[in-house]
C-alpha cells in the first residue's frame, strides 16, 4: 500500500527545510510526499526559484522517496493571483505544472470553484460559470500534458461537487480528449451535503490519487466548544463538519475502499488529516496512528 505524506508536509518544507521535512516524511513510514500550493490574490510561491525545486527533487532521490502528487488551491474563476496580483489562474497553475514536472510528480491537482458565490444556489452557479471553467481547465491541462503531467479533479466546495455536479464538469472536459483524471478525497461530498460512496462507485475507475480523511458533522445549533475537535465549516445545507482521526467520523472508508478494489486501483494514498485533538499530540504520533489505522485495515486488499 503506498502512503503519501500530504498533511503538514508543506508547511514542514517551508519551516525546516527540505532535508529535515523529507527526512521527516521517510521516518514516519510514507513512500511518498504531496506539495499544497494556495495561490490566491499576493499570495507567495512554495519555491523562491527553480533551483528550490531542483534542491528538493535531489534531496527526495536521494533519500529514495518520490512526489506522488502536487496538489494548488485555486479559483480558476480568479485574474489576480500571485504576489503582485497580476497573474491569471490558468498561468499561474501552468507555473505549478513545471514545478510538479521537475519535481517527477505524475499529477497537478488543483481546485476549480472553492469560493461560495453569494444569492447563487449551486446549479445557478454551476451553469453560469461553466463554460468558462471549462475553458480554463483545458487550457492548464493541455499544458500539463506538455509536460508529461495528468490534470487531476477532486469533488470540492459548494458547486463542482457530489457525483452529478462534480460529473458535469469531468465528463466534459475528459469528453474533449484531455490528459485528466480523478483525485478520489472520500470526504468532500459531504461539503455538498452529498454521500461520497455514490462518488466512488461512479469515478473509482478514473481515480489516479486518493486523498484520505474523516469528518465529523452535525447541525449548527449543537455547542461545538465542548468537542475537542474544534475548526468547522459549513455545508451547502448549513451543517458543521470537522476534520477527525479516521474511522472516528462519519465518512463511510469500508465501501470506498471496496469500489477501488474492484477498479484494482495502483495509486497512492495521501493522508489529508489536517485536525490537532485536545491532547495536543506530537504531529509524528498523529501521522502515525492515521498511518497504522489505514494499513491495518486495507494494507492486505488495497496493494
Amino acid at each position: 500500500m503506498q502512503l503519501t505524506m500530504y498533511a503538514y508536509f508543506t508547511e514542514m518544507l517551508l519551516r525546516e527545510g527540505a532535508d529535515a521535512a523529507v527526512k521527516f516524511a521517510k521516518k514516519c513510514g510514507f513512500d511518498s510526499v504531496e506539495l499544497l500550493e494556495l495561490i490566491g490574490p499576493g499570495s507567495l510561491p512554495i519555491f523562491p526559484n527553480e533551483d528550490s525545486v531542483k534542491q528538493l527533487r535531489e534531496i527526495l532521490d536521494m533519500h529514495g522517496m518520490r512526489c506522488a502528487c502536487y496538489s494548488v488551491g485555486i479559483s480558476l474563476l480568479a485574474d489576480n493571483v500571485g504576489p503582485t496580483k497580476n497573474q491569471s489562474s490558468p498561468d499561474a497553475l501552468k507555473a505549478c505544472a513545471v514545478r510538479a514536472s521537475i519535481l517527477g510528480s505524475p499529477y497537478l491537482h488543483h481546485t476549480l470553484m472553492p469560493e461560495r458565490i453569494s444569492n447563487l444556489p449551486p446549479p445557478l452557479a454551476i451553469n453560469r460559470f461553466l463554460p468558462l471553467l471549462i475553458e480554463r481547465a483545458q487550457s492548464v491541462a493541455d499544458h500539463c500534458a506538455s509536460l508529461g503531467v495528468t490534470t487531476l479533479y477532486e469533488p470540492q466546495g459548494y458547486y463542482i461537487n457530489g457525483a452529478d455536479s462534480f460529473g458535469r464538469f469531468y465528463e466534459s472536459i475528459k469528453a474533449k480528449g484531455h490528459l485528466v483524471g480523478v483525485c478520489g478525497d472520500v470526504g468532500n461530498c459531504l461539503y455538498a451535503d452529498q454521500s461520497p460512496t455514490l462518488f466512488f462507485k461512479r469515478y473509482a475507475g478514473e481515480m489516479r490519487h486518493v486523498h484520505l480523511k474523516d469528518l465529523y458533522i452535525e447541525d449548527f445549533r449543537c455547542n461545538r466548544q465542548s468537542k475537542p475537535f474544534a475548526i468547522w465549516d459549513q455545508t451547502a445545507n448549513g451543517s458543521a463538519l470537522t476534520e477527525v482521526p479516521l474511522g472516528m467520523g462519519v465518512v463511510d472508508l469500508n465501501s470506498c475502499m471496496q469500489e477501488l478494489q474492484r477498479a484494482e486501483y495502483q495509486g497512492s494514498f495521501a493522508l489529508e488529516t489536517f485536525y490537532w485533538d485536545e491532547n495536543k499530540r506530537s504531529l509524528a504520533l498523529h501521522l502515525e496512528r492515521d498511518r497504522d489505522y489505514i494499513v491495518e485495515k486495507y494494507g492486505k486488499t488495497l496493494k
